[in-house]
């Protein structure tokens, strides 16, 4: 598995995760990616203020893409094999700790994330969709795909959850 496609699921989660908040789309009901976060997360999490945001919004939008998906022989991007979910989260505590603050300042700034990430192209769908079967040689493309149903999800007000199989 590449550092490209390890910074991928980073970005892509944090861009979801912000948009999928509260007080965006309301998806889930978390607010750990909202400007007022800091506030309460910094006294508790002095220096990895970013990766407990990080780590909060993941597990937000897992319990509601379990919900809708099912857990067992279904990853996405918010469930995916612990490798990549440790290389994730160390890509996250890597970065300066403005880079996801200035990512994700808007609905906008977050939309262009996703539309950089989907090559430009958004597919449209509702629910539960499959992007592929599971393989670390592929998860750049799946990640790709999964960002165009999450794009054209959040533009168009509809609610999409992309998955992928796990592997026989």
């Amino acid at each position: 598995m590449d550092r490209e496609s390890i910074q991928t699921v980073a970005d892509l989660r944090m861009a979801v995760g912000y948009l999928g908040e509260k007080s965006q789309n309301d998806w889930w009901s978390s607010s750990f990616l909202a400007p007022q976060a800091k506030t309460y997360l910094s006294p508790i999490y002095p220096r990895t203020v970013a990766l407990a945001q990080y780590r909060g919004v993941t597990e937000a939008a897992l319990l509601v893409h379990d919900e809708f998906i099912g857990i067992g022989k279904n990853y996405h991007l918010f469930r995916l094999p612990e490798a990549v979910e440790h290389a994730a989260a160390d890509y996250v505590q890597a970065q300066d700790e403005d880079h996801y603050p200035k990512m994700l300042d808007s609905q906008e700034s977050a939309l262009s994330v996703l539309q950089r990430l989907a090559g430009g192209n958004g597919s449209q769908a509702d629910g539960p969709v499959a992007v592929g079967q599971y393989a670390d040689s592929n998860l750049g493309e799946m990640l790709q795909e999964a960002a165009g149903y999450y794009l054209a999800a959040f533009q168009s007000g509809a609610k999409c959850y992309p998955f992928m199989r796990e592997a026989a």
